[in-house]
């Protein structure tokens, strides 16, 4: 957890440590094809598709690497390229795919936005019609399907209710990745 009073730079740290800003002095250092995923505090809104359509945007590494194994899957068979350097970079996508949960999308995307309060009724729904609040909600939604290797949410509960709140710190709990969390709750 990050703590600190309020205007002593939480948010601004949590920024630079997702890359978004630099600072002032010294450098950030992250692992090479490291995954961060960054919640800020507000200012998030969705529209022009379903809920459930901005839910699959989550996803969208997932797609690239899909692409990226049918490209590789036409060089194979093309007889294109070092067959043995293809077959390995195809094992370890596959790999990433797995271990991202990409297979399972649709699934955890219904079982996070119902665990933040979502109704199924609303997955069809416009994500226009929702308020800043609920906003907030998709954004932490969809930050928290990215399955990052490091999650960064500054003030996730803002916009949360009890049970929702109960609901992320399970999610939490359970999470295999490393995570910062700025809270007041």
């Amino acid at each position: 957890a990050l703590t600190g009073v309020n205007g002593a730079g939480k948010s601004t740290l949590i920024k630079i440590m997702a890359g978004l800003i630099q600072p002032d002095d010294g450098q950030r250092v992250a692992q090479k094809d490291i995954r961060i995923a960054y919640l800020p505090q507000s200012g998030l809104t969705h529209k022009g598709c379903s809920l459930r359509e901005e839910a699959d945007k989550a996803f969208e590494f997932g797609y690239k690497l899909t692409e990226e194994l049918e490209n590789i899957g036409d060089e194979l068979k093309n007889g294109s390229g070092n067959q043995k350097v293809l077959l390995e970079k195809h094992d370890k996508i596959l790999t990433e795919l797995e271990d991202s949960g990409f297979n399972r999308r649709k699934i955890t995307a219904e079982q996070v936005l119902l665990g933040l309060g979502f109704s199924k009724d609303d997955l069809d729904r416009n994500t226009e019609e929702f308020s800043g609040g609920w906003q907030m909600r998709i954004a932490l939604a969809k930050s928290l399907m990215v399955n990052p290797d490091i999650l960064l949410l500054d003030e996730p509960t803002n916009y949360l209710d009890l049970e929702a709140r109960g609901w992320l710190e399970k999610f939490l709990n359970n999470y295999k990745g490393g995570f910062l969390l700025v809270s007041h709750d």
